[in-house]
């Protein structure tokens, strides 16, 4: 609008100007514009100074974009630093033990047995006992089936977030590689609940067929259903302990180092003698709504 104005009081000044130049000229050389044509060249000098104008306009639009995405830009960049600078440092993926996980979050964590072993995972009780405890047997509600056969028990099965048998293998390795004590909480189904802890548990190899090499001494609640199964051969549904003299995994139908004795922690889940049991939590058979067995190291 101002260029409008502007070039609209020249063009009036230019052609008053010419207008008396024209009148003062006697000689006529000097053949003055005429209105009409002058006023349409201005007309197309002001519609190209207005274009001119509008990307102008257009071109300063473009700058203050530029601008403000310089300024959103570097302001990314200073979150981002700080972000660095604030962050802690994660904790390492891959820990020796339980003992080294953190030590107020019980959860699923991945642990390496020495430096030639390849992770594998398991559930770490953080939170009661102390702590520090890999979780190695756990059932509450029956959803999976413990009458499995070698295989499944030497490898582990289940969910470790769930119910799961963690392998017989796994218990191996770990306690021959260093030393482990042994916690085992029972609960019936009428809420009835007591532990026992053992100082020291050590499985055999597979070629010994896993037997309960170790057991140390009892202290506890629940008192000592597992000391009869010292030194028995781990047994399964098609793998038995012939010492045994019968197919108690069959019997009872549930792996376990079975001798006919008074623990069996993965039989069915049932609220009877046909179900898993403790017999020193009652000194009954009476089935279990709840089992699980944690080991935890106690030396390197």
């Amino acid at each position: 609008m101002k260029l409008r104005v502007c070039f609209l009081l020249v063009c009036a000044t230019v052609y008053a100007g010419a207008t008396n130049d024209s009148s003062n000229t006697t000689d006529g050389a000097f053949e003055p514009i005429s209105a009409t044509d002058f006023i349409g060249l201005g007309v197309e000098i002001l519609t190209k100074l207005e274009q001119l104008d509008s990307k102008l306009m257009k071109l300063q639009s473009q700058m203050e974009r530029l601008e403000n995405n310089q300024i959103s830009y570097e302001s990314l960049l200073k979150n981002i630093a700080r972000r660095k600078t604030t962050t802690k440092k994660p904790r390492p993926s891959i820990y020796a033990s339980c003992k080294d996980a953190p030590e107020t979050a019980s959860g699923v964590y991945s642990i390496r047995i020495d430096s030639d072993s390849a992770p594998f995972q398991v559930y770490c009780e953080q939170e009661k006992f102390d702590g520090g405890w890999i979780v190695v047997q756990h059932r509450f509600d029956g959803s999976v089936d413990f009458y499995q056969n070698w295989t499944e028990y030497r490898d582990g099965f289940g969910e470790l977030d769930s119910e799961f048998w963690l392998g017989l293998e796994h218990l191996h390795q770990l306690t021959t590689a260093r030393k482990y004590e042994l916690l085992v909480e029972v609960k019936d189904f009428t809420g009835i609940y007591g532990y026992a802890r053992y100082s020291a548990f050590q499985v055999g190899s597979e070629c010994e067929q896993y037997n309960l090499k170790t057991l140390g001494s009892y202290t506890g609640t629940g008192r000592d259903s597992l000391e009869a199964s010292k030194g028995y051969k781990f047994s399964t549904k098609d793998r038995d302990d012939p010492s045994s003299g019968t197919q108690y995994a069959i019997s009872y139908k549930g792996g376990w180092w079975h001798n006919g004795g008074i623990a069996n922690l993965n039989g069915p889940y049932k609220d009877n003698a046909e179900g898993s049991w403790w017999f020193t939590l009652r000194n009954d058979f009476r089935g279990l709504s709840f089992t699980r067995m944690m080991i935890r190291e106690t030396g390197r």
